[in-house]
């Protein structure tokens, strides 16, 4: 029987670690959590359910991730977040891959719930995300955000059944949140890269964004959900490349004497 290791990073998910960790009953031999400092209990949780607990500073989501696999004891990995779970069709066909064998890797399918709402339209439908492999294969790459597999060209890839549930957003809120952080890391990341911002691409891309996602893919078939999630995506491109648009401004600043940036534009 072959045996898999699932990897988690967490940061204060006490309220939902344990319905992810309770998922993978009978699927996973071995649990990983990085955990990036909690302060709600998370830990404690995941320990109290059999989990390796790792502490680990924020190293950005591919890095990682990485480590978490360096802490595995096993070839197969799982990789799983706090806010999904397996529903029963995707477990059973894991069941029969660790007592049948397996080879390549497999890719999931995604049922995102956002609100309450699970969503069968728009930017986040299909979904499926590769989620299972031999860490022998290939690794995470070192993007802080929208990270992805490195995987060799014509690699097998076989697509399970069933589907991991995602429960992406409880709140409008939090769903705020999230997206002040995602696009800031989005803005950190192509600043890295040396791209510079267009005053166009803060206007247009949102633009876009809302159009493709609640006509092109048919997010209105959603009803109010659809709309505000449509709203949401425009919303974090506008603030990725206005905050992109911020760093390149502070880039173009003088420096001091000390070697820091001045505050009285050039």
């Amino acid at each position: 029987m072959t045996l898999i290791t699932a990897i988690i990073i967490s940061y204060n998910e006490a309220s939902r670690i344990a319905a992810c960790l309770k998922s993978l009953e009978g699927i996973a031999d071995e649990i990983v959590v990085v955990d990036n400092g909690s302060t709600d209990g998370t830990q404690d949780i995941a320990n109290s359910l059999g989990a390796t607990v790792f502490q680990q500073d924020w190293l950005g989501y591919g890095p990682q991730k990485n480590f978490a696999i360096s802490k595995s004891n096993y070839d197969w990995v799982l990789q799983i977040d706090c806010d999904e779970q397996l529903d029963e069709t995707l477990r059973q066909s894991i069941i029969n891959l660790k007592h049948n064998g397996m080879s390549g890797a497999y890719e999931i399918p995604f049922l995102h719930n956002y609100y309450g709402k699970f969503i069968r339209h728009g930017l986040q439908f299909p979904d499926k995300k590769l989620r299972l492999w031999n860490k022998k294969d290939f690794i995470w790459d070192d993007k802080r955000v929208h990270e992805s597999l490195m995987v060799p060209l014509g690699f097998k890839l076989t697509k399970l059944k069933g589907c991991m549930l995602h429960y992406s957003y409880i709140s409008l809120e939090q769903h705020i949140a999230k997206s002040n952080r995602y696009s800031t890391e989005g803005a950190q990341q192509l600043f890295s890269k040396g791209k510079k911002n267009y005053w166009w691409k803060i206007w247009i891309s949102p633009f876009f964004t809302f159009i493709n996602a609640y006509f092109f893919r048919l997010g209105l078939l959603d009803g109010w959900h659809g709309l505000v999630i449509a709203k949401m995506e425009a919303t974090t491109t506008f603030m990725k490349y206005a905050k992109l648009w911020e760093l390149c401004k502070e880039n173009r600043r003088p420096l001091t004497a000390d070697g820091r940036r001045s505050t009285v534009d050039s």
